[in-house]
């Protein structure tokens, strides 16, 4: 399922390069980076790899991926209005259910397991060791951590984050833009934009840590 041919990985810092290995690892070809933020890299070469700007694809519908912290989103605005093409890049080592679906722009990395009938949206991150149950919706843009655990029929809305090690329960619901601290258990609904912390998880002021 990770597909073929050349792709850039958008980003220069260190995930960029965990990304691009991951790219290899699924048999694509990485011809470069693209930098998002700072135009004095374009140009240079970072990670043994060339670096060019969003807005100078190398032909019309170029394949990229967004190997950048953040707002997958957002950063992949600055390519797609520049006529970049997402790219799909799944780790070999990662088990993806047949009857799953993958969005465009999804990354899938080692050891990540995707269950029955879920469906990723578009740019969705499940990274290392995450793991997705079945019937699960993720909605575009969503981020789940390393060893990040959603159980069956759970539903996280778009741009939604789940923290490193934390655990969402059956049938769950996570609204937009909500955040899961590392570690914490998500026993009950979580509120678009609502961060949460600890075991149960409940809301904190993340100004207040």
């Amino acid at each position: 399922m990770g597909g073929s041919g050349d792709i850039h990985v958008a980003g220069t810092g260190s995930f960029a390069l965990e990304v691009a290995e991951w790219a290899r690892d699924a048999g694509m070809q990485v011809a470069g980076l693209v930098e998002l933020q700072d135009p004095g890299r374009v140009g240079s070469d970072i990670h043994g790899l060339p670096v060019r700007a969003a807005h100078e694809p190398p032909v019309a519908g170029a394949l990229a991926i967004v190997g950048a912290g953040g707002d997958r989103l957002a950063l992949w605005a600055l390519l797609g209005d520049h006529g970049w093409r997402p790219a799909i890049v799944i780790h070999p080592s990662a088990h993806v259910s047949p009857s799953a679906a993958v969005g465009a722009g999804c990354l899938v990395a080692p050891g990540a397991v995707i269950g029955a009938a879920s469906e990723l949206g578009d740019h969705v991150l499940v990274s290392r060791g995450a793991l997705v149950g079945h019937h699960v919706v993720l909605d575009s843009g969503v981020v789940l951590n390393p060893g990040a655990n959603v159980a069956g029929r759970v539903r996280v809305g778009k741009g939604a984050v789940i923290g490193m090690g934390a655990l969402v329960v059956d049938r769950v619901e996570v609204g937009a833009d909500a955040v899961i601290a590392a570690g914490a258990a998500v026993v009950r609904d979580v509120g678009p934009g609502v961060r949460v912390q600890g075991v149960p998880a409940r809301p904190y002021d993340g100004a207040r840590g």
